[in-house]
């Protein structure tokens, strides 16, 4: 395992940490935060017009989210490295890997899809019909 990621799973950890910590390890995913959710609201606004792929869509969309929070996250921690130690040692596994990983195992495996896609999918609703009612 790497030490990098160990110290990231332990700045989440509810037993050696504070609030403030875990915000400062997600500070730039924060920060990105609304320009994602222009980004799948953008999305959203077609969810009216579909029929069969609206289940595929909220699905898609919530999983692009996560990868985009996980990817602007990563890019702080990047720019961290790089700003503390002058360079970078590899970017491939930080901004690659570590995001798409996190996305897949994050969603997937904990089962917080379970919980987020009946979520997404209301968004994605409330946000079609309000744009389906504007364009009329």
């Amino acid at each position: 395992m790497c030490v990098r990621s160990g110290r990231r799973s332990y700045a989440v950890s509810p037993i050696h940490s504070t609030l403030l910590d875990v915000v400062r390890g997600f500070q730039v995913g924060i920060v990105a935060a609304p320009a994602i959710t222009l980004l799948v609201g953008y999305n959203a606004r077609r969810f009216s017009y579909l029929s069969r792929a609206r289940f595929w869509l909220a699905l898609g969309d919530l999983y692009l989210a996560t990868y985009l929070f996980l990817l602007a996250t990563a890019i702080g921690h990047v720019g961290g490295d790089w700003i503390a130690r002058g360079h970078v040692e590899s970017l491939r596994r930080p901004l690659l890997v570590d995001p798409l990983l996190g996305t897949i195992l994050g969603l997937t495996y904990t089962g917080f899809v379970v919980v987020l896609l009946p979520l997404s999918y209301l968004n994605h609703l409330l946000i079609g019909k309000a744009w389906h009612n504007a364009a009329e």
